[in-house]
């Protein structure tokens, strides 16, 4: 079965891993004239109510959430200004909750044909107490899930080595 891919869903949690992802989904998407969705899903902290007000001097009271999604969306633009889109359509979205629940909501609602995104291959421990996003993505999406991984110790403000 061959499928033309006509929108790519890439989330992004702001780290080199996504922003290789983001690059990746990119390279896909300019071959393919495909727009890109690029998805940040904020958690609320769950110590936290996200309806807890925050009050600065000088400044309106606004919720943990007001604020948090304000933030992430300074963060998103910023994210997409150090990339070259190559022409390609990216349309940065912003969404509340459990971020694999969201992330699959969000590629089925979208109509994203392929989900890009980045892991960061944690294993033993670490995997077991924070979890895998990119892991529950790919075991419930409905969508077809590519994940990019870095290789370890690799950051995309400095260019890998030659072998």
């Amino acid at each position: 079965m061959r499928k033309q891919i006509s929108r790519i869903l890439v989330p992004t949690d702001f780290s080199d891993q996504s922003r290789a992802a983001f690059e990746y989904a990119l390279f896909l998407a300019e071959r393919m004239n495909a727009p890109v969705d690029l998805l940040h899903v904020w958690e609320a902290p769950r110590y936290v109510s996200p309806d807890l007000m925050l009050a600065v001097p000088g400044w309106s009271a606004v919720t943990v959430e007001q604020f948090s999604r304000a933030q992430a969306g300074k963060e998103l633009e910023a994210f997409l200004a150090k990339v070259d889109r190559h022409g390609v359509a990216v349309k940065p979205v912003l969404e509340v909750g459990d971020p694999s629940v969201a992330i699959c909501r969000a590629a089925k609602a979208m109509g994203a044909d392929l989900v890009v995104m980045g892991t960061h291959g944690r294993a033993g421990l670490a995997r077991l107490f924070l979890g895998s996003v990119a892991e529950k993505v790919v075991t419930h999406s409905e969508v077809p899930v590519l994940t990019i991984k870095l290789p370890d110790g690799a950051s995309l403000s400095e260019p890998a080595e030659e072998k």
